[in-house]
């Protein structure tokens, strides 16, 4: 039977294609690599280094051939974003290291391969509140840079996204402040020893430069407000135009912002919906000395309230002379695109190093900033990815036809569904439109905002907040998501099935689920062999050219043993779901007399089409009015919450990780449909999309505690 169900054919065919697959992995992992070093003029090291507060940090320097102990050149710290690693800063990274530029990207704490610090920390600069270390390492990566002597420690900047902005304004408080305790320690001692006014602050100036402290002189901040604190308590907490302190007004740092014109967090970051409007912010006016309602590209001073236009010639004047003024620049700039485009945006990206060019280098540019060549890195980044992807399923139809893993094959049984009227159309697009419903209608208010930062103090409106076993906010979410949707999908397919379906004489074996015991164990070994097989390439690939398949909010990268431990505790909730939505997906969706190529679109469009419809409204309007159509999660705009609270709650992070839903579920779909029709159950197929989905979701997401 097996024999004659699995064609002589199909192990050729899906060999070729899993051996097409590891080819584009090792190919674009290895012209990846080329790329992301410019050809091999640039050195990447990974680096490991205790931080201040006792957590184990990891980051990736790009050292340029031309860095070197005689000729140090300028260095920038780059810091990614929430649901992010380093990675997601590689774009910048090969721009600015092809320019002459040292760069350390890090993990921040909790990411990549960056641990939390351990409990009981505190720094003194923060106040001592324990457990508290808002810049998330930042700081003592800025203090790794003078391990290198090939690097200019005069002249070092650093560039965050989102969650990394706000982490490096921090870490630049913190290197200033402890160089001001210096200082005024050094003033007090020469003071008591009799010199005067004049020759102690200079006695001062010079002990504190020569501490050690590396200060960084220019901040490029993308997707995040000025860190404005109450003047009053020195925290985040009631902030207001009235009680603003922008903690870095008296550091001599140029400082630049960039914001898309769509940018889903500006009205929780600046106050202001519009994110176009964003300059017009009282914070902006914080964090600028004053200014508001400056021009995108304007180059002005700190402290002029009318942002005088500077010339490119005179802001490289100012900013060289900021240490001795006391007066750095600032400039505002925004750029055509979201939240996320920051990461993946010429212009955006394009703005920064023509910053760090005009503050750390006295305006030359080695390479024009427009020219940029970290698209190629991108595209092999999502042809490995989808390679990746492809390996999965054509691993396990190559195994399938190995006599052990042959048995689980059956004859694939009818679908529920037949359409041969107009009657029958209508009573399916009625069904097919009620499995579409639940997933929009349920996504925001189950999803929350799930940013539970604990190093930061920030815990916001996650609806399963983590602890010591469910440890990550974002996947706490996507879990209750799944459940919630699950219990709602099997009480509908029920309904369907006893009410509808088995009155027209079908029954359990039309689910796709009859299968013995034995071979729903040899489906799962299968589906585990062949997930494995194909990760251990991701793996190897990793460790020999240094990059990842990813590519925007999509990736499928290596886990370390921390995420592997969380991998198996969420797993059992992904088998469950994606097992029941394989059996909707081939027993009801799937039409009987349809063409294959049909049910394939039909699988895939109801395993996403409610999002995307809710997406396209809500980006949609986003894209014409400048404000979200869906801005709130649900129960959080009434008085009554407000008063409790203190503020409704966007749905800007939940918006932006169902990017990443809309891109792997209508793929998963297809393939559990794929591996039913080859094996005529659904069990491989789930089992298999289980494992694919939760480690795209989970293998770079945070650690939250």
């Amino acid at each position: 039977m097996q024999q004659t169900l699995l064609k002589k054919g199909g192990i050729r065919i899906s060999a070729i294609v899993l051996i097409a697959a590891l080819l584009v992995m090792v190919v674009t992992s290895v012209v990846g690599r080329s790329i992301a070093t410019s050809a091999g003029s640039v050195k990447t090291q990974d680096i490991t280094f205790t931080t201040d507060v006792g957590a184990e940090s990891h980051a990736k320097l790009y050292i340029p051939e031309t860095a070197t102990a005689s000729a140090p050149a300028p260095a920038i710290v780059l810091c990614h974003g929430y649901t992010a690693s380093l990675d997601a800063m590689e774009p910048n990274a090969i721009e600015l290291s092809r320019r002459g530029y040292v760069v350390l990207a890090l993990d921040m704490y909790g990411h990549g391969d960056s641990s939390l610090p351990p409990e009981g920390y505190s720094q003194v600069e923060m106040g001592g509140v324990v457990d508290y270390a808002p810049d998330l390492g930042s700081y003592s990566a800025l203090q790794e840079l003078a391990k290198y002597d090939f690097v200019d420690l005069t002249k070092v900047g650093m560039l965050g996204h989102s969650m990394g902005t706000a982490a490096i304004q921090e870490g630049a408080y913190l290197a200033y402040a402890k160089w001001q305790n210096v200082y005024n320690v050094a003033l007090a001692e020469a003071q008591a020893a009799g010199q005067d006014d004049a020759a102690a602050a200079g006695t001062a100036y010079m002990a504190a430069m020569g501490s050690g402290i590396v200060l960084p002189g220019s901040l490029v901040l993308t997707g995040y407000n000025y860190n404005t604190r109450n003047i009053n308590d020195l925290t985040y907490n009631g902030v207001t135009p009235e009680n603003a302190l922008f903690p870095l007004f008296a550091a001599p740092v140029n400082i630049c912002t960039i914001q898309g014109y769509y940018d889903e967090f500006s009205g929780l970051l600046w106050g202001v919906q519009d994110s176009r409007e964003y300059t017009t912010s009282f914070k902006f006016a914080a964090g600028t000395g004053g200014a508001t309602n400056v021009p995108s590209g304007t180059y002005f001073m700190y402290g002029d309230t009318a942002a005088a236009p500077l010339s490119r010639d005179e802001a490289v004047a100012a900013a060289a002379s900021a240490a001795l003024t006391m007066k750095p620049i600032r400039a505002a700039y925004s750029f055509d695109g979201t939240h996320s485009d920051t990461y993946y945006d010429e212009t955006a990206i394009s703005y920064g190093i023509d910053f760090f060019d005009i503050t750390l280098r006295g305006g030359q540019a080695s390479i024009d900033p427009a020219e940029q060549v970290w698209h190629g890195r991108a595209a092999c980044g999502l042809l490995g990815l989808a390679a990746t992807l492809v390996a999965f399923v054509a691993l396990a139809l190559t195994l399938l036809h190995l006599p052990f893993f042959a048995t689980i094959v059956r004859p694939e049984a009818e679908s529920m569904t037949t359409v041969g009227d107009g009657k029958g159309v209508l009573k399916y697009v009625v069904l097919y439109i009620i499995f579409l419903l639940p997933a929009p209608l349920l996504y925001y208010w189950l999803i929350g905002y799930p940013y539970y930062m604990q190093p930061q103090w920030f815990k916001f409106l996650t609806k399963f907040m983590p602890n010591s076993f469910f440890n990550m906010a974002p996947m706490n979410s996507l879990m209750l998501f799944n459940c919630v949707m699950g219990v709602i999908f099997l009480a509908l397919y029920l309904l369907v099935f006893f009410f509808i379906a088995k009155k027209s004489g079908f029954g359990f074996e039309n689910t796709g689920l009859k299968l013995p015991v034995v071979q729903i164990l040899k489906s799962f070994l299968l589906a585990a062999v062949s997930f494995l097989g194909v990760y251990a390439v991701v793996y190897l690939c990793h460790a020999v050219t240094g990059t990842c398949f990813s590519f925007f909010k999509f990736n499928i990268m290596p886990m370390n043993a921390e995420h592997w431990v969380a991998f198996f505790k969420y797993l059992p909730v992904w088998l469950l779901f994606f097992l029941l939505v394989g059996v909707i997906y081939n027993s009801l969706t799937r039409i009987n007399n349809a063409p294959a190529w049909v049910n394939y679109l039909l699988i895939a469009l109801v395993s996403c089409g409610g999002l995307a419809v809710m997406f396209a409204y809500d980006y949609g309007t986003l894209f014409a009015t400048g404000v979200r159509g869906i801005q709130y999660i649900p129960g959080t705009t009434s008085a009554q919450w407000v008063s409790a609270v203190g503020m409704s709650f966007p749905t800007a992070l939940a918006g932006i990780m169902l990017f990443s839903l809309l891109f792997i579920l209508p793929i998963t779909a297809v393939m559990s449909r794929i591996c039913a029709k080859k094996t005529g159950s659904v069990w491989l197929g789930g089992f298999l999309t289980a494992f694919i989905v939760l480690t795209f979701t989970i293998s770079h997401m945070v650690i939250s505690i």
